[in-house]
Protein backbone atom coordinates (compact mmCIF):
# COMPACT_ATOMS: atom_id res chain seq x y z
CA UNK A 1 0.00 0.00 0.00
CA UNK A 2 1.26 3.27 -1.06
CA UNK A 3 2.14 5.86 1.70
CA UNK A 4 0.26 9.20 1.55
CA UNK A 5 2.24 12.41 1.56
CA UNK A 6 -0.53 13.81 4.39
CA UNK A 7 0.40 10.49 6.30
CA UNK A 8 3.05 11.42 9.38
CA UNK A 9 4.90 8.43 8.60
CA UNK A 10 5.53 9.45 5.37
CA UNK A 11 6.77 13.03 6.35
CA UNK A 12 8.87 11.43 9.33
CA UNK A 13 10.43 8.87 7.15
CA UNK A 14 11.20 11.53 4.34
CA UNK A 15 12.74 14.11 7.18
CA UNK A 16 14.86 11.58 8.30
CA UNK A 17 16.10 10.74 4.90
CA UNK A 18 16.70 14.08 4.04
CA UNK A 19 18.93 14.66 7.43
CA UNK A 20 20.70 11.06 7.16
CA UNK A 21 22.11 12.33 3.43
CA UNK A 22 22.86 15.45 5.39
CA UNK A 23 24.56 14.11 8.11
CA UNK A 24 22.66 16.25 10.09
CA UNK A 25 20.91 15.17 13.99
CA UNK A 26 17.48 16.23 14.90
CA UNK A 27 18.58 18.28 17.55
CA UNK A 28 20.66 20.09 15.08
CA UNK A 29 18.36 20.47 12.56
CA UNK A 30 15.76 21.57 15.09
CA UNK A 31 18.50 24.23 16.23
CA UNK A 32 19.57 25.64 12.56
CA UNK A 33 15.24 26.64 12.32
CA UNK A 34 14.50 28.16 15.20
CA UNK A 35 12.67 25.64 16.38
CA UNK A 36 12.32 23.77 20.05
CA UNK A 37 15.30 21.24 20.21
CA UNK A 38 12.83 18.38 20.10
CA UNK A 39 10.19 19.82 17.40
CA UNK A 40 12.21 17.34 14.62
CA UNK A 41 12.09 14.53 16.72
CA UNK A 42 8.15 14.87 18.03
CA UNK A 43 7.99 14.99 13.80
CA UNK A 44 10.14 12.23 13.11
CA UNK A 45 8.42 10.02 16.13
CA UNK A 46 5.52 10.85 14.39
CA UNK A 47 3.72 12.75 17.39
CA UNK A 48 3.05 16.07 15.69
CA UNK A 49 3.12 16.70 11.44
CA UNK A 50 4.47 20.33 10.79
CA UNK A 51 2.82 23.94 10.11
CA UNK A 52 3.25 24.50 6.40
CA UNK A 53 5.68 27.39 7.38
CA UNK A 54 7.56 24.82 9.14
CA UNK A 55 7.95 22.76 6.10
CA UNK A 56 8.83 25.21 3.99
CA UNK A 57 11.50 25.74 6.53
CA UNK A 58 12.78 22.45 6.20
CA UNK A 59 12.61 22.79 2.16
CA UNK A 60 14.67 25.54 2.26
CA UNK A 61 17.11 24.29 4.74
CA UNK A 62 17.82 20.80 1.99
CA UNK A 63 17.84 23.07 -0.97
CA UNK A 64 14.30 21.25 -2.33
CA UNK A 65 11.03 22.21 -3.20
CA UNK A 66 7.85 21.20 -1.62
CA UNK A 67 7.11 18.90 -4.58
CA UNK A 68 10.45 17.61 -4.30
CA UNK A 69 9.67 16.61 -0.91
CA UNK A 70 6.30 14.98 -1.45
CA UNK A 71 8.24 13.26 -4.79
CA UNK A 72 11.04 12.07 -2.94
CA UNK A 73 13.02 13.65 -5.51
CA UNK A 74 15.83 15.74 -3.74
CA UNK A 75 17.88 18.75 -5.92
CA UNK A 76 20.49 18.61 -7.76
CA UNK A 77 23.81 17.64 -6.55
CA UNK A 78 26.15 20.90 -5.07
CA UNK A 79 28.54 19.51 -8.01
CA UNK A 80 25.94 20.29 -10.88
CA UNK A 81 24.43 23.56 -9.77
CA UNK A 82 27.90 24.52 -9.93
CA UNK A 83 28.39 23.50 -13.20
CA UNK A 84 25.18 24.98 -14.14
CA UNK A 85 26.02 28.52 -12.83
CA UNK A 86 29.42 28.11 -15.07
CA UNK A 87 27.76 27.46 -18.27
CA UNK A 88 25.61 30.60 -17.95
CA UNK A 89 28.45 32.64 -17.79
CA UNK A 90 29.30 31.30 -20.91
CA UNK A 91 29.10 32.46 -24.14
CA UNK A 92 27.04 30.47 -26.61
CA UNK A 93 29.15 29.61 -28.73
CA UNK A 94 31.30 28.11 -25.57
CA UNK A 95 28.27 26.52 -24.45
CA UNK A 96 27.88 24.80 -28.21
CA UNK A 97 31.54 23.53 -28.23
CA UNK A 98 31.10 22.33 -24.68
CA UNK A 99 27.70 20.42 -25.65
CA UNK A 100 29.67 18.64 -28.65
CA UNK A 101 32.49 18.09 -26.48
CA UNK A 102 30.47 15.68 -23.81
CA UNK A 103 28.81 14.38 -26.45
CA UNK A 104 31.95 13.07 -28.18
CA UNK A 105 30.77 14.46 -31.24
CA UNK A 106 33.07 16.68 -33.46
CA UNK A 107 32.58 20.20 -33.70
CA UNK A 108 31.03 21.60 -36.68
CA UNK A 109 32.08 25.16 -37.57
CA UNK A 110 30.40 27.39 -35.39
CA UNK A 111 30.28 30.21 -38.62
CA UNK A 112 27.79 27.96 -40.31
CA UNK A 113 25.21 27.79 -37.23
CA UNK A 114 21.90 29.73 -37.92
CA UNK A 115 20.83 28.75 -34.47
CA UNK A 116 23.33 30.38 -31.92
Amino acid sequence: MEKSPLDKKFIAERITKLRMEHSISEYQLSLDLGFSKGYIQAISSGNILPSLGSLYKICEYFEITPEQFFSGKNSDSKLLKDLFNAIREMTIEEQYTLYHFLKGGKIPDLKSRKDL
